[in-house]
């Protein structure tokens, strides 16, 4: 038996990538068991064309909204912002105080400070609460639903992770 040459293995290469195209998502992921399986040269390359058809799959299927950050850098981000808008509002605080005091000899120390500050702390609770929440909601927008078939098998194996959870927790699925 002879050896194939480079221009049998290209051919072959090239009518197995063709394929690969057509193929379910289920069909690709029996082929890439099978080829696992092989020993040489040609199996190695069979299972690089397999794993770029994947990634091509992917990121055909990725969404166009950025990705989303990572949680701690999200909480930092609300954190940052509520932190913002509480020393904005404080500032506001203060001129809105001194603005009051400079008319202090017509309006009693009483009712100068405690009034605004009290309403300038629930401006400020309340405002940075709702940008907050503002913010949040923007960051994680809705999900969408998808069809159970159409996950690939590490979707398939988080959704029953969550499942499992939920169940875990006493929450109906």
């Amino acid at each position: 038996m002879t050896a194939p040459t480079v221009l049998d293995t290209t051919v072959v290469l090239d009518r197995y990538r063709a394929g690969l195209r057509e193929v379910t998502d289920i069909e690709l992921e029996r082929r890439a068991a099978t080829v696992a399986a092989l020993p040489g040269r040609l199996a190695a390359q069979m299972r690089h064309l397999i794993d770029a058809e994947r990634e091509y799959r992917h990121v055909v299927r990725r969404p166009a909204s950025p990705p989303v950050a990572p949680a701690r850098l999200v909480q930092g981000r609300v954190a940052l912002t509520a932190g913002g808008v509480t020393a904005t509002s404080g500032a506001a605080v203060v001129l809105v105080g001194r603005a009051l005091a400079e008319h202090a000899d017509r309006v009693p120390q009483a009712l100068v400070y405690s009034p605004a500050v009290a309403a300038g702390l629930v401006v400020a609770v309340v405002g940075g609460t709702r940008l907050a929440r503002w913010v949040d909601e923007h960051r994680h927008p809705l999900a969408v639903d998808v069809d159970e078939d159409d996950l690939d098998p590490y979707g398939r194996e988080l959704l029953a992770r969550v499942r499992a959870g939920r169940r875990a927790r006493g929450e109906v699925c």
